[in-house]
């Protein structure tokens, strides 16, 4: 493996970061391979170049986010400023928010079945791509969840973001989470009621990689326990 340029973002690069905050790196390589490795409160995230100058130019919001905070460690070839030339922003992203709000109502439903920490992670996942994702909009992208606790009317999800390092009970966390969605985007009435299979079958549908992601990692947790 090759890796070009070692990358520092998210709380660390804005110097907003508090205790049990992670530690987020993105290594750029040469190969082809996309990986996301968590070991403690570090966050290590492996791209390809080729992948990474897509996305910029497709608007992607990780590589947005990347584009306006990250803070280069190793950089020989520039690659950051290059991200920076090459992004440009997408008319709409109400594909990420349809995702998120997907995510969220199964969730808010069924997120009894993930333990409490990754629940509350990808909790706040759900409302921060949708606050996000409404920002890039706006042409104003926002990423630091105290200012995107700002940018929402609703109390529920201020909570999460400002104390999304104090441990609650799952069954708090859903009903923050039902709460922002019910008040911040439009309902999709299938959803509402739908079964655990069929989410996973819009999941597979819409190409939703956090979800499905999300649904494996917690299958091999419970294989690893009941083997």
């Amino acid at each position: 493996m090759v890796v070009i340029a070692t990358l520092l973002f998210g709380s660390l690069a804005r110097a907003d970061h508090a205790e049990g905050s992670d530690t987020d790196l993105l290594m750029v390589s040469l190969d082809r391979e996309t990986r996301h490795v968590s070991v403690g409160h570090l966050s290590l995230f492996l791209y390809p170049w080729n992948q990474l100058q897509h996305d910029a130019r497709d608007g992607d919001l990780f590589v947005c986010h990347l584009t306006r905070e990250a803070k280069p460690l190793i950089d020989p070839d520039n690659c950051l400023a290059k991200l920076q030339s090459a992004f440009q922003f997408r008319s709409s992203y109400q594909g990420e928010i349809d995702r998120a709000r997907d995510f969220g109502m199964y969730l808010a439903r069924f997120g009894d079945e993930l333990n409490s920490t990754l629940l509350t992670k990808r909790a706040l996942w759900c409302i921060r791509t949708i606050l996000i994702a409404r920002s890039a909009e706006r042409r104003d992208p926002v990423f630091a969840p105290q200012r995107l606790a700002e940018n929402t009317q609703s109390a529920a999800a201020r909570d999460l973001l400002i104390n999304r390092h104090i441990h609650r009970e799952s069954a708090a966390v859903r009903q923050n989470l039902l709460s922002f969605l019910e008040e911040e985007t439009q309902s999709n009435g299938v959803l509402d009621t739908a079964d655990r299979a069929h989410f996973i079958e819009r999941f597979d549908a819409t190409s939703n990689r956090v979800a499905l992601q999300t649904l494996r990692q917690e299958q091999e947790s419970r294989a690893g326990y009941f083997g």
